[in-house]
């Protein structure tokens, strides 16, 4: 791969992995598409897609992304990285397909939980200050 293909290649992946994580996983899949045009043997960019085809909820389309790869790789007689890639889909899709949704906090939600921490912490600070404290006096052979 040229080195300008390589700097395309890397900017399509950010790119989808940026739009991904924005919730725009119609865009990514697009970008990753166009990826894998551009590299048909990346690696990266197959396991991405189908990743991004899960998290949709096209199961089906996943399963067909690492069928195809896993095709590709047969097709040129790299049998053991296809049996890795097979492998890699049975536990990643598996993880996908058990993993329970997940919800954003709200603003309120995500402020209250980081007010719950900071608070641990300042307890967790305090008793470490009185157990010192009590410590120190125990050590001293004072009254406690």
């Amino acid at each position: 791969m040229g080195e300008h293909t390589a700097g395309e290649l890397a900017a399509l992946l950010s790119g989808a992995a940026a739009l991904s994580r924005s919730g725009n996983r119609i865009a990514a899949i697009a970008a990753l598409l166009s990826a894998i045009e551009l590299a048909p043997d990346d690696l990266t960019a197959h396991r991405r897609l189908a990743a991004a085809y899960a998290l949709e909820g096209d199961v089906a389309s996943a399963h067909g992304e690492y069928d195809r790869f896993v095709a590709s790789l047969q097709a040129r007689g790299s049998l053991d990285a296809a049996a890795v890639e097979r492998s890699y889909e049975a536990v990643v899709l598996a993880a996908r397909a058990t993993a329970p949704e997940r919800r954003r906090l709200t603003t309120d939600q995500a402020f209250a939980l980081r007010r719950i921490g900071v608070a641990m912490v300042a307890i967790a600070a305090t008793v470490t200050a009185m157990l010192a404290a009590g410590a120190q006096i125990f050590a001293s052979g004072g009254p406690i």
